[in-house]
């Protein structure tokens, strides 16, 4: 008992640095989240003027939301291919180190209200994003393959600092852009101070982490390799496919959701850090609580199909109410599917893939969401034009979609590639 005991402290030791980067790479991350609606469709502090139509202002946001997903839909896979030949620890520096850059560049470009500029800079970040994948590598490595319920442990861990960070980075990003607070902040201190958070990051892995995967001389750094390779092992294929579907559906939410609640309730940019952080606690919270008990009772395809149809119908929920009480009573439900969804859908791609294609499975699950998440951002902003609950409505439907691939499935066979 006592070995035991002291085994998962030793590797959760091995992970904590890396979650630690993801704490502050997400809170660099989510630190603008609350302004973006305010910077772009509020008619007085707004960066453009009076004269832009509301579905021009939708659709802008949406090209620049789109920015950093675009850098990650290239970025992501090249840098977990090349975590698995270098190391973990290396590339993780690397990638921090641009995405400190972008937020510089971001910062100066918000300055001038230069949109061209705002974009090219978050896709700086987006392409040095590899944090995530490396990080989902990093448990990969250190998991016991047989015990299913350690990897959903770690996997845990890490999904529960990035709850913490985006319950810390929405609300300091609200009150960072509030001149009234502080004379000279500005929408632009919020970049500033990601990349301060960034630099943390940097300074945590060179300092306390420890690699955890030994250079491997075999594998090539083809992207289009790996990628065809990943896309032709029918199970994993199948996964990313339902991967592709739910993560329409949950960033539809997280990129839209502010966009709703901003004009629906009239909130500004503090307001709306507290319900995206309010949001991030009920996620942080079934996360801490109920994984491993769902470990427990189901496996990880069926919890993905039912908390899927759960989170759709979650968001017909939260955009019912018409009193902020009724909001707040109903955001707890989509916490609870969320953590369950983006957990195992994890799991589902690293009980497919073997050891060796860990980092590079991860690097095109990466590929795969953030593939998403631009058509959401893209599609979404002019839908949101028109009607400002329909991306939303239409994420519902994605996880809809999801759900049934995977119920239709009798099962999904696991012969990891």
């Amino acid at each position: 008992m006592i070995m035991t005991i002291n085994s998962s402290v030793s590797s959760f030791k091995k992970v904590l640095p890396y979650a630690l980067v993801v704490f502050f790479g997400y809170v660099g991350f989510s630190l603008p989240l609350p302004i973006l609606p305010e910077m772009f469709l509020d008619s007085e502090l707004g960066i453009f003027p009076s004269s832009y139509s509301r579905e021009w202002k939708t659709t802008l946001l949406g090209i620049v939301m789109a920015a950093y997903p675009c850098g990650q839909l290239i970025g992501s896979p090249i840098l977990g291919k090349c975590s698995d030949k270098w190391g973990r620890k290396k590339i993780i520096l690397l990638s921090l180190f641009g995405s400190m850059i972008g937020y510089i560049f971001t910062a100066l470009a918000t300055d001038r209200a230069s949109v061209a500029c705002i974009f090219s800079g978050l896709f700086i970040c987006g392409l040095c994003e590899g944090n995530v994948a490396i990080a989902q590598s990093v448990v990969a490595d250190i998991a016991s393959p047989e015990e299913e319920s350690q990897k959903v442990s770690y996997f845990g861990w890490i999904n529960l600092f990035t709850c913490f960070a985006f319950i810390i980075g929405p609300i300091i990003g609200g009150q960072l852009s509030n001149s009234s607070l502080v004379s000279w902040f500005t929408f632009s201190t919020p970049f500033w101070i990601a990349s301060f958070m960034t630099f943390i990051g940097i300074c945590i892995v060179l300092k306390f982490s420890k690699e955890t995967r030994k250079k491997d001389e075999k594998e090539s750094l083809g992207y289009w390799a790996s990628f065809r390779k990943g896309m032709g092992h029918k199970p994993l294929r199948r996964i990313y496919l339902i991967n592709f579907f739910l993560a329409f559906g949950y960033f539809s939410y997280f990129r839209f959701f502010p966009v709703y609640i901003e004009q629906a309730f009239s909130f500004n940019s503090a307001m709306l850090g507290y319900t995206i952080a309010y949001g991030s606690i009920t996620f942080a919270i079934f996360s801490a609580l109920f994984l491993k008990k769902i470990a427990k009772w189901m496996k990880p395809h069926k919890a993905v199909a039912l908390f899927s149809l759960g989170l759709a119908f979650s968001f017909f929920l939260v955009l019912a109410p018409t009193s902020v009480v009724g909001l707040f009573s109903v955001i707890p439900l989509v916490g609870l599917c969320l953590s369950v969804v983006m957990t195992y859908a994890a799991i589902l791609v690293s009980n497919a893939s073997s050891v060796e294609f860990q980092g590079q499975a991860f690097g095109c699950l990466t590929s795969v969401q953030v593939a998403a998440e631009v058509l959401v951002s893209l599609i979404g902003g002019v839908l949101a034009g028109f009607f400002t609950p329909l991306p939303m409505i239409v994420g519902s439907c994605m996880l809809g979609i999801a759900a049934f691939i995977l119920l239709a499935s009798k099962r999904i066979r696991m012969h990891p590639l």
